[in-house]
């Protein structure tokens, strides 16, 4: 088992003792939390070595740890058509037909009133591109400059998990995962009656992530902005919109592990949000459940209707051991869902669907990062699939299990 450590920044204490009591850590109830993007990262498309994309196959990772990070972002080859475009459901307005503006709810047909969502076929067979597996930058598609920074081992892509076929793709045949362990370890089942506060697997110090400490990289705000960005336009760009994070995050006391999948696009035109399916794993669960060793998952969306947290529950609590998603708690190490796993007397979400609100035409950048709270050891583990355009407005981002 790793020695514990606090990370801070630049400087590393190391400790003799490697058990979480004998820091002292006193259990509290969390609150919320929320993570971003160092500035050093990598393309996360054509090109990717086996070590920066984990390596692993269609069902895990490399087990080898370093860091990944590339300087280049690549865009996946686009074919000579372009953008392929489906035609859907008008977008409601409500703009002043006395203003000379297009009144789109006197006539949806108008030129600028139809939704155009673009056209999408799966290009996960096979790949091991975290992108390309969770729907993005296929070819002759819209392209997003697409990059990730973390450990090499913490990236891989799947087709399914446990048993049941509980989390089997959402889109195509395969998914991305990220992790503050080694994503390969999810492959090997916790021996029965395992030590929970010191599992025998997915129990990593990952060299190659970098340890924040107690800020996260830009754009990421740790911050709660005090009010409703979506009724106070001022407030964005000041903090975190949904103010999910500062109070799980502070309790934790600092960032370690940092992984995370980031990418940078232009919206469509006339699209007015877009959705993600995600699962959220942690053998936190169930000796540190509740207290301040309580690792996060952060979707950060930085746009001009929002820059903040998007995953949350209906409490607004971030997507952690205390969101009120976490569907799979295997106490007794019997649940199908969770068999032939590390996830095995551990706890895990079902999929869920995040949904976000977005202005057509805007460039925006989206960050899926997960982190571990206090401490770098045991870990926890995102499964991210579905990109996906919409034609619904959305007000504040919303997350549920998909319909």
């Amino acid at each position: 088992m790793a020695c514990r450590g606090l990370v801070v920044l630049l400087g590393l204490a190391s400790c003799g003792d490697d058990s979480r009591e004998s820091e002292g850590m006193v259990n509290t109830n969390v609150a919320t939390g929320i993570a971003t993007l160092p500035g050093d990262s990598s393309a996360g498309t054509a090109g990717m070595s086996a070590s920066e994309t984990g390596g692993g196959g269609t069902e895990g990772g490399t087990a080898t740890s370093g860091p990944s990070s590339d300087s280049d972002p690549i865009t996946t080859g686009p074919d000579d058509t372009g953008p392929k475009f489906d035609l859907g459901d008008p977008p409601e307005t409500t703009m002043s037909p006395e203003s000379g503006d297009v009144d789109c709810d006197v006539d949806p047909n108008q030129e600028g009133c139809k939704c155009s969502i673009p056209d999408h076929v799966p290009c996960d067979n096979g790949t091991q591109d975290p992108f390309n597996a969770m729907g993005l930058n296929c070819p002759g598609e819209l392209q997003v400059t697409a990059t990730k920074d973390g450990d090499g081992g913490a990236f891989g892509v799947r087709s399914n998990f446990g048993q049941g076929g509980v989390f089997n793709a959402r889109e195509g045949s395969q998914y991305s995962v990220i992790g503050s362990g080694l994503v390969a370890e999810l492959n090997n089942e916790t021996p029965g009656g395992d030590d929970d506060a010191g599992p025998s697997f997915c129990n990593d110090q990952l060299g190659g992530s970098q340890d924040p400490g107690n800020s996260l990289p830009a754009p990421i705000k740790i911050n709660a902005v005090g009010g409703d960005c979506t009724q106070n336009p001022a407030l964005v760009g000041s903090g975190d919109c949904s103010s999910t994070v500062q109070g799980q995050f502070e309790q934790g006391g600092a960032a370690f592990d940092y992984t995370e999948l980031r990418f940078v696009l232009q919206v469509p035109p006339g699209v007015v949000s877009f959705s993600y399916d995600f699962a959220f794993f942690s053998t936190e669960y169930p000796f540190y459940f509740g207290s301040g060793y309580n690792d996060m998952y952060v979707g950060w969306l930085e746009s001009e209707k929002w820059t903040g947290n998007i995953s949350f529950d209906t409490m607004g609590n971030p997507i952690s051991l205390n969101a009120g998603f976490l569907a799979h708690r295997d106490d007794n190490g019997n649940l199908p869902a969770l068999a032939g796993t590390c996830m095995r007397q551990h706890a895990g979400t079902d999929w869920l669907q995040t949904k976000a609100g977005v202005t057509p035409g805007e460039t925006i950048t989206v960050v899926f990062a997960v982190f571990d709270l206090a401490d770098p050891i045991l870990d926890s583990y995102v499964f991210l699939d579905n990109f996906k355009w919409g034609c619904e407005p959305v007000g504040k981002p919303e997350t549920m299990p998909p319909g």
